[in-house]
């Protein structure tokens, strides 16, 4: 099978320009925008490169075939680069950017070679990089977005297309010695560029949109600083903790936490160090809890949890855990000094669901109360005579 190639070529000129356009636009509006911004010069190059095909005829042949391939295995590594930075969240590795110059500058070299060993060797190099792209989009296969699995999904074929004209260089290299001649694998490759590529730079960017969805979706549910839930997100949870309950005939306990004299902590050493307070606080208290319970923040220094399937003691054993490790975290202010966090607690019970999350919410802000009249640094138990010391 052949097709036009001059047809094929415009097709991907026309294609790259739009997918640039959008790639502009979005990148000033969506989530991720360096990685959409690395993506946009990816797409830039390998434009500029597709381009270089086309001055053939005023240009001799080793210098448009050297900046053609160069620029677009460039644009491939700037590509993967840029999928590395939106899948990990950090700048890609050092050895991708300088692998990606290092493979571009080599496609002067290769000229000395005979054109089907020389053929072999850049659909080799320009396979790697795309071999790469698929993978971390595999390794990130459940925790990633589900828009960015067709973007690895194309950057493979891709990849294996090149393989495939590697190996047919390889097994027929006379087929490569008059690139004018019809050649099925070449025609493979340029479709496979067409479709996969382009496929893959408009499904980044529905990634990027599904990412800037859920960042909104966060954003509405959580608490910017902590990011515990805000009560407006944990009220129907804890809704549906009681519902279970009354089925199931457990219990959900709720514990109203405040941090003791967080007031004197942003007075003597300022609201910045007092918000440090805030996340250590919070990311201590979700390592002791289960997938299951709930960590809301209600304002200022007032925490909630919401722990179902636990009475008075499991309720109690957590907090005498938190209280210890709120005892190591070891927080120091800028001038060195040490800074305990301790935190009071009001705890109520609802066996088999029966209390509903108002009357919840009253009977722990009593006993959260009367923990603070009783010294700090202490939880009681609503309902009953029951303080856990400090």
């Amino acid at each position: 099978m052949t097709l036009h190639e001059p047809t094929l070529f415009v097709l991907l000129l026309l294609g790259y320009a739009m997918l640039g356009l959008q790639l502009v636009t979005a990148s000033r509006r969506l989530f991720g925008g360096e990685a959409l911004r690395g993506w946009g010069l990816g797409n830039s190059l390998m434009l500029a490169g597709y381009l270089f095909l086309l001055v053939d005829v005023v240009a001799p042949q080793p210098v448009w075939v050297v900046a053609s391939n160069g620029l677009i295995v460039l644009g491939e590594f700037v590509f993967v680069a840029a999928l590395q930075r939106f899948v990990d969240q950090a700048p890609p590795p050092r050895w991708l950017v300088m692998g990606g110059l290092a493979c571009a500058l080599s496609m002067a070299p290769l000229m000395m070679l005979a054109t089907p060993t020389r053929m072999a060797i850049m659909s080799l190099i320009a396979a790697a990089p795309l071999a790469w792209g698929g993978w971390l989009v595999v390794r990130q296969w459940r925790e990633a977005e589900r828009s960015l699995r067709p973007v690895g999904a194309m950057l493979a074929l891709v990849a294996a297309t090149l393989l495939i004209r590697c190996v047919h260089a390889v097994l027929q290299p006379s087929a490569y010695v008059d690139m004018t001649q019809p050649n099925p694998v070449q025609t493979l490759v340029a479709v496979a560029a067409y479709v996969a590529l382009l496929g893959a730079g408009f499904g980044f960017v529905l990634a990027c949109t599904e990412r800037a969805s859920r960042s909104l979706e966060r954003l509405a549910s959580h608490d910017h600083l902590t990011g515990a839930l805000n009560r407006q997100a944990a009220e129907p949870l804890l809704a549906q903790a009681l519902r279970r309950a009354r089925r199931g005939g457990g219990c959900v306990a709720f514990v109203l936490i405040d941090l003791d004299r967080f007031k004197q902590v942003n007075d003597r050493h300022g609201h910045v160090f007092g918000d440090e307070v805030l996340r250590r606080f919070a990311q201590t208290v979700r390592t002791r809890l289960r997938a299951s319970d709930l960590l809301v923040r209600l304002g200022g220094e007032e925490f909630a949890l919401v722990l179902p399937d636990s009475d008075a003691a499991g309720a109690r054993r957590v907090l005498e855990q938190l209280r210890g490790d709120c005892r190591e975290m070891g927080l120091h202010t800028e001038a060195g000094q040490a800074c305990p966090v301790s935190f009071s607690a009001g705890i109520a019970l609802s066996p088999q669901g029966r209390v509903d999350g108002e009357a919840l919410y009253r009977a722990a802000d009593g006993a959260l109360y009367a923990a603070k009249r009783g010294g700090r640094d202490r939880a009681v138990l609503a309902g009953a005579d029951e303080t856990i010391p400090a």
